[in-house]
C-alpha cells in the first residue's frame, strides 16, 4: 500500500474554506495583453498553439487559449511555466481554467519541483481528463521510490456533467510544512499529510497528447482548448 492511509478525501472533506486567508497576493496574471508576457512565463511546445483570444468571464475578458495543433503526429505538450522567473516554498497556488470535453488528451496545472529528473521531487497536479473527470494528484520521488498519491475510489467527478467544460472554475493547491491540500472552487477534495519536499516549486499550465492517450484521441472531436483565465499564487 502506497501510504493510503495518508490521504484524507471524502464527503467529510468537501469543506468551504479560504485557503488565501492571511497571505499575501505575490503572483498574479490575468492575461490581458495581447500576448504572453514574457517576464513570467516560458514557452514550451508549438508557438502556434497559443493564443490571447476574448472568453472571459466578463464581457471583454480576455484568456490564454492553448489548443491542440492537428498533424500527422498528435504526441505534443504545449505549455507555460515559470522557471526561473517565479518559484516560492510553500503558499496556496491557484489557476481559473476551463478544461476539455473529451477523452485523448488532457489539460493540466500544477505547482511542481524545478527539476523533475532530481530527486527528491514532487509536484502537485490538477489534470483535466475529458469526460467530466478531473483529477488532484501528488507524484513523489525519493529515496524509496516513486508514489503517486491519488484519491481513494472513484472520487474523481468532482463537478457536475459539463460543468468543468462549459465555465471556468478554480483550482488551487495549498502547500504547507505538514501537508498538501487540494481545492475545486474553495472546497478541498483532496490531502496528503506529508511534505518533506524544501524546495521551491514553479508553476505550469500544460495541454498534451501523450503516446498512451493519442488512441483515444478523436480529431472530429477539435478543436477541444483548455482556457485559462488567471493564474494566481500566495505567500
Amino acid at each position: 500500500m502506497r501510504s493510503l492511509s495518508l490521504l484524507l478525501l471524502g464527503s467529510a472533506a468537501l469543506l468551504a474554506v479560504d485557503p488565501t486567508s492571511g497571505k499575501k497576493l505575490v503572483f498574479s496574471d490575468d492575461f490581458t495583453t495581447d500576448k504572453i508576457d514574457d517576464t513570467k512565463w516560458n514557452l514550451s511546445g508549438k508557438p502556434e498553439a497559443f493564443s490571447i483570444v476574448k472568453g472571459g468571464k466578463e464581457k471583454d475578458g480576455k484568456v490564454l487559449r492553448i489548443t491542440l495543433i492537428q498533424g500527422a503526429d498528435m504526441l505534443q505538450y504545449n505549455g507555460i511555466n515559470t522557471r526561473g522567473k517565479f518559484e516560492q516554498m510553500y503558499g496556496y497556488f491557484e489557476a481559473s481554467i476551463r478544461m476539455p470535453a473529451y477523452k485523448g488528451h488532457t489539460a493540466y496545472f500544477k505547482a511542481g519541483a524545478i527539476d523533475e529528473k532530481l530527486s527528491p521531487m514532487t509536484y502537485l497536479s490538477f489534470e483535466g481528463l475529458g469526460a467530466d473527470t478531473i483529477m488532484p494528484w501528488a507524484k513523489v520521488v525519493n529515496d524509496a521510490g516513486t508514489h503517486d498519491y491519488r484519491p481513494e475510489g472513484k472520487m474523481t467527478q468532482f463537478l457536475k456533467p459539463t460543468e468543468a467544460t462549459k465555465k471556468f472554475n478554480t483550482y488551487g493547491v495549498l502547500w504547507t510544512e505538514k501537508s498538501y491540500v487540494w481545492f475545486i472552487n474553495g472546497k478541498q477534495v483532496h490531502k496528503l499529510d506529508r511534505a518533506e519536499f524544501k524546495k521551491p516549486m514553479m508553476i505550469s499550465v500544460y495541454h498534451r497528447v501523450a503516446e498512451f492517450e493519442r488512441p483515444s484521441l478523436n480529431l472530429k472531436q477539435l478543436p477541444d482548448d483548455v482556457d485559462i483565465a488567471w493564474v494566481k499564487a500566495w505567500k
